[in-house]
């Protein structure tokens, strides 16, 4: 399998990822050091709704994630022209279908990853970190993940949807 080939063709999905892996290694200590602060104050205030550290992290994550997936920059119109030329090869009397079928898939993996980035992590998960003494990772490590794949498939329907537009022109 040509692994290259396949990069340069999802190449704003890959740039996505590697910023949000960035962005929740800037985030997270930020967000727990920040939750950490607040927590050794023990101030009670029980008018006020709080959120805890996870739900700040899981809705950070998630919104990076959908502007990164969100934001036009040339990897996205060089991503866009590639699948363009991509869907031409493939099938070239219909190639507006190819690219809506692609579409169609990666919005649908962009938005399932998005709702198990706010969900919590699978039983096993919590389980392995229980038996290794982390389990308070788990849910932070789930939702950063599954962000990410927000924010590759998210970047890489993109893309496909500026491909789709330029392909009916």
């Amino acid at each position: 399998m040509k692994v290259v080939p396949m990069l340069r063709l999802f190449q704003a999905g890959a740039i996505a990822a590697g910023i949000q892996c960035v962005m929740i290694a800037v985030l997270s200590p930020v967000i727990l050091y920040g939750q950490y602060q607040i927590e050794d104050l023990k101030v009670p205030n029980t008018d006020m709704m709080t959120l805890d550290a996870m739900s700040w992290l899981q809705l950070a994550y998630l919104v990076i994630a959908v502007g990164l997936a969100s934001t036009k920059h040339r990897f996205v119109d060089v991503t866009a022209m590639r699948i363009r030329g991509a869907s031409r090869r493939l099938h070239p009397s219909g190639a507006n279908h190819t690219v809506d079928t692609l579409l169609v898939c990666l919005l649908m993996a962009a938005i399932g990853f998005a709702a198990l980035t706010l969900r919590s992590p699978p039983v096993f998960l919590t389980e392995f970190g229980w038996h290794f003494g982390a389990s308070d990772a788990a849910p932070i490590i789930w939702s950063a993940i599954m962000s990410v794949g927000v924010a590759s498939f998210g970047a890489n329907a993109h893309a496909t949807a500026q491909a789709a537009r330029e392909v009916r022109r």
